[in-house]
C-alpha cells in the first residue's frame, strides 16, 4: 500500500462485469485508504454496454461511477462513445506483439474453440472448410501465448465462434495478416465502423473481415478467397487494411493517454 500511495493514480486492469461486483472487490473501501483516483483499463468502456449495465444495475452491483476514470481500447461497444472528460480511448499497443504478416507456407484456416450455444456454427465452418478443400486447424486444448500466436502465424482465415465484446484473438490474427471470417457483422461488435452503431445489431465492416449468411454463402466466399489466395500477397493485403482502418489498436492512441495524464494532474490532492 505505501507503494501504490505514492503514485498518482492507480490502473486496474480486470474484465468487465468481473471489475463492478460488489461481492469481488471492494474498490469503495480501496478508494477511502488510497486517496487516489482508481481507474480501470478494459477492452471497452462499460458507458458503451447499455445491456451490461441493466444486469448489474438488477444485481445490485455498481455501475461506470464506480471508478475514476475508464481507459479503454475501442469507442464502439454495443454503441459508440460520447465524450466524456474521464473516459479515455487509448487503444492498444498491438505492434509489440511481434506478431506479422509473414508468407503463408499454405492456406490453413484456423476454427477456434468450441462455444456453449453456438456449436452448430462451428459445425457448418468445418463442414465447408472439407468441402471447399482448404486444411485446418480445430482448437481444442490449452495453449500458452507462444503456441497460439504461432498457430496464428501459420493460418490465413480465422473463424468468430460467437458474438465478442472485442476478441483479443481477432485483433492478434489481424496483425498476423489473417482474414476474419464470420456469420453475422454484429458478432464483432467493437470492430463496427458505423456511426451510430445499434445494440446487437450488425454493422459495417472492412475488408479484412468476410461475412458469410448460411453454409452454401459460405462455401461460395472460402472458393473464392482460396482461388484469389496468394501466399505472400494475401497477409499484406489484410495487414495493411486492418492498420489502416484500426490504427489506435495498433499504436495506441497517444493524444488520449495525453489527455489522461492531463486529467490526472488536474485531479490531484
Amino acid at each position: 500500500m505505501q507503494v501504490l500511495k505514492q503514485a498518482d493514480a492507480v490502473v486496474i486492469s480486470e474484465c468487465i462485469p468481473n471489475a463492478f461486483w460488489k461481492s469481488l472487490y471492494n474498490i469503495e473501501k480501496f478508494k477511502t485508504i488510497l486517496k487516489k483516483p482508481v481507474f480501470i483499463y478494459e477492452v471497452y468502456w462499460l458507458a458503451n454496454a447499455p445491456t451490461q449495465i441493466e444486469t448489474l444495475q438488477k444485481n445490485g452491483d455498481s455501475s461506470y461511477e464506480r471508478y475514476d476514470g475508464h481507459l479503454f481500447i475501442s469507442p464502439v461497444t454495443e454503441i459508440r462513445s460520447t465524450p466524456s472528460p474521464n473516459a479515455f480511448c487509448v487503444g492498444l499497443l498491438a505492434k509489440t506483439w511481434n506478431l506479422k504478416p509473414l508468407p503463408k507456407k499454405e492456406l490453413i484456416a484456423l476454427v477456434d474453440f468450441a462455444q456453449p450455444g453456438y456449436e452448430a456454427y462451428r459445425e457448418i465452418q468445418i463442414s465447408q472448410l472439407t468441402k471447399a478443400g482448404i486444411a485446418f486447424i480445430a482448437l481444442e486444448s490449452a495453449y500458452t501465448i507462444e503456441e497460439i500466436r504461432n498457430i496464428y502465424q501459420q493460418v490465413s482465415i480465422f473463424f468468430v465462434q460467437f458474438p465478442e465484446a472485442f476478441g483479443l484473438p481477432i485483433l492478434e490474427c489481424l496483425c498476423a495478416g489473417v482474414q476474419v471470417f464470420t456469420p453475422n457483422s454484429g458478432w464483432p461488435m467493437s470492430w463496427r465502423l458505423d456511426i451510430e452503431p445499434k445494440v446487437h445489431h450488425t454493422g459495417i465492416l472492412p475488408n479484412c473481415f468476410t461475412v458469410y449468411d448460411g453454409e452454401r454463402d459460405l462455401l461460395k466466399k472460402l472458393l473464392v478467397f482460396k482461388e484469389n489466395f496468394n501466399p505472400i500477397k494475401t497477409p499484406l493485403q489484410v495487414y495493411n487494411e486492418f492498420i489502416q482502418t484500426y490504427p489506435v489498436f495498433y499504436k495506441g492512441d497517444q493524444l488520449e493517454l495525453n489527455r489522461c495524464l492531463e486529467f490526472i494532474k488536474s485531479n490531484k490532492n
